[in-house]
């Protein structure tokens, strides 16, 4: 009896651009979009939350509470109106990074 042997080469197997990436992700996001934009609400507000307590614990200009306000309520405008994937996945990063930023700042 003879063993048959596959051999995998590396033929087909190509590296993803950064922007091929990022559609793959919207595609898989696409699929759980009521989950997406309960969790970018319950998420995106505690970090602004965090942020604006830091924000006023640090005596910080009033700038930055209405930067870190406004990009939370952005957020939440978004996915409550139900927009698009990319839109709600855009904003919720956005938000992600501002906030951290405002709280790194905030903190040291």
């Amino acid at each position: 009896m003879s063993t048959l042997t596959k051999s995998y080469t590396n033929q087909h197997t190509r590296s993803l651009s950064l922007g091929e990436r990022y559609n793959k992700l919207i595609e898989k996001l696409q699929f759980s979009y009521f989950g997406l934009i309960s969790m970018t609400i319950l998420a995106g507000s505690i970090l602004g939350g965090i942020a604006a307590m830091y924000i006023f614990e640090n005596n910080a200009p009033m700038w930055q509470f209405i930067l870190c306000i406004g990009f939370s309520t952005m957020n939440n405008v978004f996915a409550i109106s139900q927009a698009p994937v990319k839109w709600v996945f855009n904003t919720f990063v956005l938000t992600v990074l501002v906030n951290i930023f405002l709280i790194i700042v905030n903190n040291i």
